[in-house]
């Protein structure tokens, strides 16, 4: 069921909320669920969440003023288990984060995350979903602090029966925020994916801009996909925009390939690939790039 690979000179290891591994820094700890960051140099730091069955978990990070850091975060949940996870990031600060969802589950689990950035905070973050079971991800990013900026991208494949639902929220709650969201899915087989994009510019921010991509391939007939984008918008001195859409796996694309020698697995990895991999080409950290590269390369193995 551990279902990880430590990679970082720095990791957290947590199973059920009691820590199993740990070799952090100075100037970063870990007590009674709270993660605080107030390291002076740029960082990274590998998090591992070990959940069994039915088991809930809350943690709370704490990045604290002109802080950077790169978090390598992954989730290994059992089924019926719930992660709640609060990120408060504070003035000018910049942390960037690859989750990988490594979860092997035959129920649901469930895995929510509330971040909050202060003022002209930037946070990057790339989601890996992955997985193997069914998965309910509920991320809100609320910009509290005027130039705070969110950029979130995801990559999900739904197969066999499997039933994944995303709700990405970002809000902007400060003038002159930015936020940027792109997540692409593919599904196969019976699998069912939902993905609910929400911008959100409340009244009096100005100069804000939210801008959001919702996109999913469909292989198979008994396939259910969505790609829901709202924008919320109560100021007028904006921008905004968004694009979705569902489609199905251009037949032609399959039999070419399968012409050149490739095998039908073969041949559906490859699109698979190609089709997720812009989410790749937007990021502009290149610890995301490396990890969402080697993440999507194994995507049908």
């Amino acid at each position: 069921m551990d279902n990880y690979i430590l990679s970082s000179s720095y990791s957290l290891v947590l199973k059920n909320g009691e820590i199993i591994e740990s070799h952090l820094p100075d100037h970063i700890s870990y007590q009674d669920s709270v993660f605080v960051f107030e390291n002076q140099e740029p960082v990274e730091v590998q998090i591992v969440y070990i959940l069994e069955a039915d088991i809930k978990m809350n943690i709370c990070f704490e990045i604290k003023k002109n802080v950077k850091v790169n978090f390598i975060e992954t989730k290994v949940l059992s089924q019926g288990a719930v992660l709640h996870k609060d990120m408060h990031i504070d003035e000018n600060a910049v942390v960037h984060i690859f989750s990988e969802n490594n979860c092997q589950n035959q129920e649901t689990v469930e895995c929510y995350e509330n971040v909050y950035l202060k003022e002209n905070a930037i946070c990057q973050c790339g989601y890996a979903e992955l997985s193997d079971g069914s998965y309910q991800g509920t991320y809100h990013y609320y910009l509290d602090g005027e130039g705070a900026d969110a950029k979130i991208r995801m990559a999900v494949l739904s197969k066999e029966q499997e039933q994944k639902h995303y709700e990405v929220l970002i809000q902007h709650n400060q003038p002159h925020t930015f936020g940027q969201m792109d997540n692409y899915g593919v599904v196969k087989d019976q699998g069912k994916l939902v993905i609910d994009g929400i911008g959100t510019i409340t009244k009096g921010q100005h100069g804000s801009a939210a801008h959001q991509t919702n996109k999913i391939m469909v292989f198979d007939a008994n396939c259910i996909a969505s790609a829901n984008p709202y924008l919320y918008i109560d100021e007028y001195d904006v921008k905004a925009s968004h694009a979705a859409g569902v489609g199905k796996m251009d037949e032609d694309h399959l039999y070419y390939l399968q012409s050149r020698g490739l095998s039908k697995k073969q041949a559906m990895h490859l699109i698979t690939y190609g089709y997720l991999k812009p989410v790749i080409e937007v990021i502009d950290n290149e610890m995301l790039k490396e990890r969402f590269e080697e993440a999507l390369s194994k995507v049908g193995d």
